[in-house]
């Protein structure tokens, strides 16, 4: 009978070998996944810091080229360049005299039960026309000048 005993003994003795060679095939496997998963975390960090830098080296040349375009544009739609243009090449000329002329709305009447009665609504915008005398106007500013 001890022969039994024994064979059983080393069977249960051979069960918590493999236990416990399991477990510690399991905690070496949960370990190896944490180092992996934190270095690939790092690397990933690492990388998108990488293209951050990429990107505002790229934002700061774009905002650089902006100001020289919207210096460009200044420059082309300036007011002294663009008469110029218009006097040398288009061949346009400064009018001598230029007049105001001002016309107010005609406010349209009521229909229904107030005939006759005027209201404040308009029946359609009449132009305002608009013009000035150069010479008047430039009198007026050099003298704002001095």
């Amino acid at each position: 009978m001890r022969g039994n005993s024994a064979i059983a003994t080393g069977n249960y003795e051979s069960k918590n070998t493999l236990i416990v060679f399991g477990l510690f095939l399991m905690l070496v496997i949960l370990v190896t996944s944490v180092v992996i998963f934190y270095i690939s975390n790092n690397i990933i960090l690492t990388e998108l810091g990488y293209k951050l830098i990429k990107l505002e080296n790229v934002k700061i040349a774009l905002e650089g080229e902006n100001e020289k375009l919207e210096l460009t544009a200044e420059t082309l739609s300036a007011l002294g360049r663009i008469e110029k243009i218009a006097c040398n090449h288009l061949g346009m000329i400064r009018p001598k005299e230029v007049k105001f002329i001002a016309l107010n709305p005609i406010p349209k009447v009521n229909s229904g039960n107030d005939k006759g009665a005027i209201s404040n609504n308009y029946e359609e915008e009449k132009n305002f026309w608009a013009s000035f005398d150069l010479r008047k106007i430039n009198d007026l500013v050099l003298g704002a000048l001095k």
